[in-house]
């Protein structure tokens, strides 16, 4: 597949060409990346100017990968480990994390954010520099709060990239796996009960995930049919446990489904699942 170069684009360009768009709906356009596209190769490719001040730009999305502003929120000097971000994963021990964007245009959605769908995907981020290309290794743990925003680094990262200039970058980024990257989990993965669930109503999500979560199946032991458990609407990133699973004592197998085809399992009581602010390893699925 073609790899395709990235141009930083003002906000009138992107309104005009997204009109476009709209009037030629059969078109596929320019604004999406090629899903799989792999990284860029031209590392020795240095910027004109002021790397740290490239002009904001929406960014181009494809289903694994994106061109757009890389930015930080934490500074350069680094060393302070995520609070979980939108993640909601709480206070960590994760040094490599970032936050991306919501939008592909202001106000559209569209962005990888989904809905917090995104969270716990590595990504390798790359960012053009006055030393050519430079590369380090995320996880997402937050949401951009602004519309200029591709991938928006925190911890150490950012000093990785920008060294002692932060500012607004030209890069790019591709989802990866976790498995075998520094500083981007603080322990191995792990079911993790919301703080307030009970016996009546109880939220869960996966922490330290070798990549985001597809969805979460659960069965009684020994049952034939998988029920996917829903996104929760009360907090990104967590699935509602039903209430019949947790007023039973009975084991119950829960998958993890992963992209790759790759996942995690899970057996214990349902009526374990009530337990708030527990921690269940999850063991690799076979």
């Amino acid at each position: 597949m073609k790899n395709l170069s990235y141009f930083p684009h003002v906000r009138l360009w992107a309104l005009l060409a997204a009109g476009l768009l709209a009037c030629h709906p059969g078109s596929t356009g320019t604004t999406d990346v090629e899903a799989g596209s792999p990284p860029r190769t031209d590392t020795s490719g240095q910027c004109a100017g002021q790397c740290d001040a490239s002009p904001p730009s929406y960014p181009q999305l494809g289903d694994t990968s994106g061109y757009g502003d890389v930015t930080t929120y934490g500074g350069t000097a680094g060393g302070t480990p995520s609070q979980g971000g939108a993640c909601n994963y709480g206070a960590t021990g994760i040094l490599n994390y970032a936050a991306i964007q919501v939008n592909r245009l202001p106000g559209d959605m569209q962005g990888q954010w989904r809905g917090g769908r995104v969270c716990g995907q590595c990504v390798e981020v790359r960012a053009r520099t006055p030393d050519g290309w430079k590369s380090t290794v995320v996880r997402i743990v937050d949401k951009c709060p602004d519309a200029d925003c591709g991938i928006d680094l925190g911890g150490t990262p950012a000093g990785i990239l920008m060294g002692n200039k932060p500012g607004r970058y030209a890069g790019e980024w591709t989802f990866v796996s976790c498995e075998g990257q520094p500083d981007v989990s603080d322990g191995p993965p792990s079911l993790f009960i919301k703080e307030g669930s009970n016996a009546y109503w109880s939220l869960i999500q996966v922490r330290n995930p070798a990549e985001r979560v597809l969805g979460i199946r659960s069965r009684r032991a020994g049952a034939a049919v998988w029920t996917d458990l829903a996104w929760a609407t009360e907090a990104e990133n967590f699935f509602r446990v039903p209430d019949t699973v947790l007023a039973d004592s009975s084991a119950y197998d829960l998958k993890v489904d992963l992209p790759r085809g790759t996942g995690y399992v899970l057996r214990c009581p349902g009526s374990a699942l009530a337990a708030e602010k527990t921690s269940l390893p999850l063991a690799a699925a076979p």
